[in-house]
């Protein structure tokens, strides 16, 4: 499985819909967990990339 056979996403709005977790497995919300936690990780290495952008944008007008 991967992430993105957990949830559905709605690219208009750029939301994701919300799980019954009642129908997954233990096995099924351990790898869920797992997968949303590499992808904290994915958004905080592009949270930090935007921030230095930002930063040197800065910098570079001051």
């Amino acid at each position: 499985m991967t992430i993105t056979d957990f949830f559905e996403v709605d690219e208009k709005q750029k939301t994701l819909k919300l799980l019954n977790l009642d129908d997954f497995s233990v096995e099924d919300l351990q790898k869920y967990i797992s997968e949303l936690q590499t992808e904290i990780f994915r958004v905080q290495d592009e949270i930090k990339k935007k921030e230095n952008i930002k930063l040197n944008a800065e910098k570079f007008f001051k």
